[in-house]
């Protein structure tokens, strides 16, 4: 049984209080002793915060300045041939290779209403509206261009939000080396950005706007509906009850605001998205490495995890906050844990995916050695991804090389999700702890 906490012990009259011993910082035990608190990273390291912001920004910069260069060579190879070029070469991208599809020959179809999109209805948009830059239509290089500049600033965004978010780590999201890979390989800076901006207004008590932030993500990319169950539950937990309804009425306006337009349209364009990954096997992932078949067994191991951790992180959340602890901490870390399970179970793997990882990682702000790792596994995984691709699957390179990276990499964001949950039931605890009426 845990005893009480004890009264602090004090020094000879007249000194000073036990604040520090040998440079290092002191917390109270419960037994009323005192124990070292850990010193932060970036202090052992020698890098004070401000440092660290700097250095992490100039990281930024130049990882997506290597990026561009490496795939807007693939924009002179724009058409047919793309992506059989670009896999050759390990520079494609899905804005280049949908352009081609799309717009190269001049014309500029409406999305959802003049042409069916795989993806959300503000990604389409982020697909189409560069297509009005001068040149847009006809040259892939422009059209990449504009989109990467507004990915540039959406990540700028990210890393200044996050910066701003207690308990955070933005380096985990801006100096890692994957952003050299993905920064352009999709649109998925942008969602990662709106997701940011939800997770930080989980403090101010701002319900309606993380409302209706997390619905413009969702309407972006399903992963921003992660920090939906653990901010409800934050909601439930704290008083006054209603503002869990002015969350869940922002998050439904906006949702329909945006979404309704283009499904009384054009239904069957709209809902293209859901029924074609509704109707996709497994790809790239752990799944498809171990050789499961479509089916239901597979529905349930790629949802059945995601689902676990959505539950238990929201629970977590919801007794951090009833016992007075932070509550938008734990709400923040179940997001991430979402995030993490959901991208290494899913049936699906696009490498892209690493960047929703990271992002995770800085929300938790997990340790170093699983950034290390996670960024090293993420340049082999986009080596690999695209050289199995360029040698059409040879069954030699495809089952001695990619399915047991595939394999590697589920393990390496398992670990970190683990991580994740520790963390978590930590954050819990501590509050369960300290709550008066375990006093």
């Amino acid at each position: 049984m845990i005893g009480r906490a004890g009264p602090a012990r004090r020094g000879p009259p007249g000194a000073s209080p036990p604040a520090c011993y040998g440079g290092a910082r002191l917390k109270t035990n419960l037994d009323g002793g005192m124990k070292p608190l850990r010193t932060p990273r970036s202090l052992r390291s020698g890098l004070t915060p401000p440092d660290l912001r700097l250095l992490t920004g100039v990281l930024a910069a130049l990882w997506l300045s290597i990026g561009y260069v490496n795939v807007a060579r693939g924009a002179a190879h724009a058409g047919a041939d793309y992506r059989k070029w670009a896999f050759r070469h390990h520079c494609y991208s899905d804005v280049i290779a949908l352009h081609g599809d799309r717009y190269l020959g001049g014309g500029r179809p409406a999305p959802y209403l003049e042409d069916r999109i795989e993806y959300p209805v503000l990604l389409g948009l982020a697909l189409w509206l560069p297509s009005f830059a001068p040149g847009g239509p006809r040259s892939a290089r422009a059209h990449f261009t504009v989109t990467y500049l507004f990915l540039a600033l959406c990540l700028a965004a990210a890393l200044a939000l996050l910066s701003r978010t207690p308990g955070a780590a933005p380096f985990w999201l801006g100096a890692t080396p994957a952003l050299v890979y993905y920064a352009g390989l999709n649109w998925d800076l942008f969602p990662i950005a709106l997701l940011a901006a939800g997770a930080l207004l989980l403090s101010p008590r701002r319900d309606a706007a993380t409302g209706a932030l997390a619905a413009v993500g969702v309407s972006a990319k399903l992963f921003p509906a992660t920090l939906v169950p653990p901010a409800a539950a934050l909601l439930w937990a704290s008083a006054p009850r209603r503002r869990l309804l002015w969350f869940a009425a922002a998050l439904a306006l906006v949702l329909l605001a945006v979404n309704l337009p283009f499904a009384l349209a054009r239904f069957e364009n709209w809902s293209w998205f859901f029924r074609f990954n509704a109707g996709r096997g497994a790809e790239n992932s752990a799944w498809d490495a171990l050789g499961v078949p479509p089916g239901p067994l597979l529905e349930v191991l790629s949802a059945g995890p995601l689902v676990i951790a959505a539950v238990l992180g929201a629970l977590a959340t919801a007794r951090t906050a009833r016992a007075g602890g932070d509550g938008a901490r734990a709400a923040r870390l179940a997001t991430a844990l979402s995030l993490v399970v959901w991208i290494a179970t899913n049936k699906i793997w696009s490498p892209q995916y690493a960047l929703y990882g990271f992002l995770a990682g800085a929300l938790a702000a997990a340790p170093l050695w699983l950034f290390l790792a996670l960024s090293a596994m993420s340049a082999l995984d986009f080596h690999l991804a695209f050289e199995v691709r360029a040698r059409d699957w040879e069954p030699a390179f495809r089952d001695g090389l990619w399915h047991p990276a595939n394999v590697v990499r589920t393990v390496l964001w398992l670990i970190l999700a683990a991580w994740i949950s520790r963390a978590l039931w930590r954050e819990a605890r501590r509050a369960t702890v300290n709550s008066p009426s375990t006093r």
